[in-house]
């Protein structure tokens, strides 16, 4: 009996260790949202009701004027555009990186196994956003030395 009641603490003990560090937790796993995608913007989709931006990204603000080579254009709709051709109407997955409050939650979106946000860095099309997480300056600086996207043979303008 006193063996079986030490087995029972051990069990209980080691239990109760395992859900404080989270290894037990259900909050270790980001929240998941899934769904077709409609893009908003060059750094947000919608799915469903969820207003999402990609977490890591940063796209042109509106009404950034690009020049590549001679012509100009608007950068945000470049990047808008780039976007819908990653994700526009296709069935994404999209793990929540951060959850803020009264605003969109940041999210790392994949179709199938392929990172959305890691495309849209490597396309050139937007730029690693290092003060939330260093997970795509390697695309970035790739992209940037590759002139793709904003960096092919390009200058903001205004």
């Amino acid at each position: 009996m006193k063996a079986m009641a030490r087995h029972l603490t051990i069990v209980v003990g080691l239990y109760f260790s395992l859900l404080s560090s989270n290894l037990l937790s259900s909050t270790v796993a980001a929240k998941e949202v899934r769904g077709y995608a409609s893009v908003k913007a060059g750094n947000t989709i919608l799915i469903g009701k969820r207003i999402l931006r990609l977490f890591g990204v940063s796209a042109p603000k509106i009404d950034i004027i690009c020049q590549i080579d001679d012509a100009k254009m608007k950068c945000d709709v470049a990047a808008w555009s780039q976007l819908i051709q990653l994700e526009d109407g296709w069935r994404l997955s999209c793990n929540i990186e951060l959850k803020v409050k009264g605003a969109a939650n940041l999210a790392t979106c994949y179709s199938g196994e392929r990172d959305i946000n890691e495309d849209m860095v490597q396309s050139g099309w937007a730029e690693a956003f290092r003060t939330q997480t260093d997970r795509y300056v390697v695309d970035g600086e790739d992209a940037r030395a590759s002139e793709r996207g904003l960096w092919a043979k390009s200058s903001p303008v205004g």
